[in-house]
């Protein structure tokens, strides 16, 4: 993956000219660049053993709505960038743990997420997040850049953030923004989760928002607490279908990544193509406490 390093405030604005061309009938805004982050959370399995499960989140930055979801399913299925063989493979490895796409000022003051606790779908409506950040005066560098430290609490959780106007955009990870410049990365205070800046892609494409018809309608408090119930229970790690009605699964099929069948443990059981039921997990770290 081909990745820009450096940016300046000069080189972003240039890019803030809406080009009309790159719109869809799906099409909610126009993209002016994509920043790809590393994503972890600690966690542990089912033996209670440590352990760090990590994917790449690709935040697409628009003219007015942000886009957030697993990168490489960001780059091979919404921008059809099927020739890449990297984003391929990616996109099929990061598929078991059904990260979610959030959207930021969509529509106008409020966000979407599109989510799963399967076998159903949900669209989840909450109003556009507004952390009310304290700018410190540590400073750090990132990737090259000179970033200032912000702290921020959001979902029940503090947030320490490091962000750079070298990038004069608001933007960030997941539900993260609001600062002066683009966060590069933020962890929370437990440190549980954590986003790093791995590179960004000055690139135009169309922000598409397509909702699935069988999705469920759901209040962001409402929802936060129903899956929080579902995935936080102790039975989830030990047994994660525990909550699948009895016949959910009926049409589920065993795919692989190709060549010679595998043995079951490294089948994907999916209902669909972005909908894997997982065989075993490791404990549910959820984002958002409340």
């Amino acid at each position: 993956m081909k990745l820009i390093r450096r940016l300046t405030v000069l080189s972003v604005s240039l890019f803030f000219v809406l080009n009309i061309s790159a719109q869809t009938k799906d099409s909610v805004d126009v993209s002016q660049f994509i920043v790809a982050y590393t994503y972890k959370w600690n966690t542990a399995d089912r033996n209670g053993s440590s352990i760090t499960d990590s994917v790449k989140i690709g935040v697409q930055v628009g003219t007015k709505i942000t886009k957030c979801k697993e990168f490489f399913s960001l780059m091979y299925s919404d921008l059809k960038e099927w020739k890449n063989k990297e984003y391929m493979e990616g996109e099929w490895i990061s598929r078991p743990y059904n990260i979610p796409t959030w959207f930021q000022n969509y529509p106008e003051g409020e966000t979407r997420t599109f989510d799963k606790v399967i076998p159903n779908r949900f669209v989840v409506a909450g109003k556009k997040t507004d952390i009310h950040w304290t700018l410190e005066s540590d400073t750090l560098s990132i990737a090259g850049y000179l970033c200032h430290k912000a702290v921020g609490n959001y979902g029940g959780r503090e947030w320490i953030a490091g962000c750079s106007e070298e990038i004069s955009s608001p933007a960030g990870p997941w539900k993260l923004r609001g600062l002066p410049g683009l966060i590069m990365m933020a962890e929370d205070s437990e440190h549980i989760h954590s986003f790093s800046f791995c590179g960004l892609l000055l690139r135009q494409d169309p922000i598409t928002y397509t909702e699935h018809p069988q999705s469920i309608r759901k209040d962001q408090k409402e929802f936060i607490k129903f899956r929080n119930k579902t995935m936080c229970s102790k039975r989830y790690v030990e047994d994660p279908r525990y909550y699948i009605p009895e016949g959910a699964l009926v049409d589920a099929v065993e795919m692989w990544a190709g060549g010679p069948e595998p043995d079951d443990s490294k089948k994907y059981t999916t209902l669909a193509i972005d909908m894997i039921v997982p065989k075993t997990v490791n404990v549910y770290q959820p984002l958002e406490l409340e």
